[in-house]
């Protein structure tokens, strides 16, 4: 039985030679060369007004700062949707619960609360309230938005383009002794991602 076992494999081992000797192959091959892949930046700038960051003394129930207003500036590669989020980093918390923002786009002039054609309301309500996922650049905000790629709504700041928010910074009437001699610090982030969509 080994016999025959042995025979069988050395009878295979050579016909596997003799399978592989018999087959020519014929070849080409060309390159195509020089393949590179390079990623884009996001990067924003803000430019504020003057009097941001807010800094308000002797405040009281129904008090709102004037017009400030913060740039979105898109000085990356690629064009990206904006994002803004408020977060308090101390203070009192009576306070920061009557805190009110009203947040709009400048419009065609640039300019905030014209009523001119293009400015919009983004968001009017308590700061703690503000809505971090809401993106201000929209084409509902006049903004000079676009969408390169055809796909999705526009609501990008183009490369080398501003998106101008106006805000207004207000102590709600409703605000009660809990409040007063207080103070609250609070941080105002923009967050730009790359489109998405």
């Amino acid at each position: 039985m080994k016999k025959i076992i042995l025979s069988l494999l050395t009878i295979v081992a050579a016909l596997t030679v003799v399978v592989g000797a018999t087959y020519g192959v014929f070849s080409d091959s060309k390159s195509i060369t020089g393949n590179t892949f390079a990623t884009g930046t996001v990067e924003l700038t803000l430019n504020k007004s003057a009097g941001k960051p807010f800094s308000v003394t002797n405040a009281y129930p129904g008090y709102s700062t004037g017009w400030e207003y913060m740039d979105i500036y898109n000085t990356g590669s690629l064009e990206f949707e904006a994002q803004i989020s408020f977060s308090k980093t101390s203070g009192s918390d009576p306070l920061w619960n009557k805190l009110w923002i009203t947040l709009e786009s400048a419009g065609g002039d640039g300019t905030c609360n014209t009523d001119d054609w293009g400015e919009w309301m983004i968001y009017d309500g308590y700061v703690k309230n503000y809505p971090s996922s809401r993106v201000v650049s929209d084409t509902a905000y006049y903004h000079l938005a676009n969408e390169s790629d055809g796909s999705g709504p526009p609501d990008n700041i183009i490369v080398g383009w501003t998106e101008r928010v106006c805000q207004k910074l207000m102590l709600h009437s409703s605000a009660g002794n809990g409040a007063m001699g207080q103070s609250v610090t609070f941080d105002e982030t923009v967050t730009a991602k790359s489109d998405n969509d």
